[in-house]
C-alpha cells in the first residue's frame, strides 16, 4: 500500500511518500522562502515523478488536520480533499499534528508530549504512553499556557520526553519545574514530518477506517484571532 502523508501545519512544509513501512520520497521545504499555498501541489508532482508513480497509483492520502496554523492547515486540507476528488475513490484520513510528533519516539518507552506554539502565550500539547511501537494518548490535546501544562504533567510522576519546536521558547521553564524527569528531543524532530503522517494514515488504512471528505475538518483546539475580534465586538453592542 502506498500512503502520500501532508503537513503544512507549521512553517516547515514536509511530504512522504511510504509503501507499506518503507519511506519511498520525502520532500520539506520551510514557508519562509516560499508560500505553501504555491509550492504544495508542484511539489506532490515533483515527488510522485521522482518515483515514477502518479495520483492513480498510491492508496490514499493522509493529511494534517493541527492543531497548528490556521492557514497551513486549510492549505493541507484543500489540496488533500482536491486530489481525492480527482481521482473519486481514494480515500483520505485526518491525522493530529501532535500524533505525528509523537509518532517519531513511538517504540520508547516512555511518557510523550509533544509541544507545537499558538499564539498569544499558549501552547498546544498532549501527552502519549510511547512503548512496542504504539502510542497511547494519556491526556488529550489541548491549547494552554505553559504553567497549566506543567501544573497537569506534575501528577504524573514520571519521566517525559518532551519533543516539538515549543522546546525553544520553553525548555527553561520546563527544567525548572520537573527537573530530572524532563528530557528533551530537539531538531531535527522539532516539527512533524509528511511520512509520520503517511505512516499513521497507513494504520488507519489496516484499520479500515476512513475519513467522509466533505466533513473532515481543522483541528484548531482554539479560535481564531479573527474569532475572537467578532465576540468581542458582539458583547459590546
Amino acid at each position: 500500500m502506498k500512503i502520500l502523508g501532508i503537513d503544512s501545519s507549521t512553517r516547515i512544509c514536509s511530504l512522504g511518500l511510504i509503501e507499506e513501512h518503507n519511506i519511498l520520497t520525502e520532500y520539506n521545504i520551510n514557508s519562509y522562502y516560499q508560500k505553501t499555498s504555491s509550492i504544495l501541489v508542484p511539489a506532490i508532482k515533483t515527488m510522485l515523478e521522482g518515483v515514477n508513480l502518479t495520483l492513480a497509483e498510491i492508496d490514499g492520502i493522509a493529511v494534517a488536520i493541527g492543531p497548528g496554523s490556521f492557514t497551513g492547515l486549510r492549505i493541507g486540507l484543500g489540496v488533500a480533499k482536491g486530489l481525492c476528488y480527482a481521482t473519486t475513490s481514494l480515500p483520505l484520513w485526518g491525522i493530529s499534528t501532535l500524533d505525528a510528533l509523537a509518532y517519531s519516539l513511538r517504540g520508547v518507552p516512555s511518557l510523550i508530549c509533544p509541544l507545537l506554539l499558538s499564539t498569544r502565550e499558549e501552547i498546544f500539547s498532549a501527552v502519549f504512553r510511547g512503548g512496542e511501537d504504539s502510542l497511547e494518548k494519556i491526556i488529550d490535546y489541548d491549547c494552554s499556557d505553559m504553567d497549566t501544562l506543567l501544573a497537569k504533567i506534575s501528577f504524573l510522576k514520571e519521566k517525559i520526553i518532551f519533543i516539538g519546536e515549543g522546546l525553544k521558547k520553553y525548555q527553561k521553564a520546563i527544567q525548572e519545574r520537573l527537573n530530572q524527569e524532563a528530557l528533551f528531543i530537539d531538531s531535527p524532530l522539532a516539527f512533524p514530518r509528511g511520512v509520520n503522517i503517511a505512516f499513521l494514515g497507513l494504520e488507519k488504512l489496516q484499520k479500515g477506517e476512513k475519513e467522509d471528505i466533505h466533513t473532515l475538518s481543522p483541528l484548531y483546539l482554539r479560535k481564531s484571532q479573527a474569532e475572537m475580534v467578532r465576540e468581542k465586538k458582539t458583547t459590546e453592542i
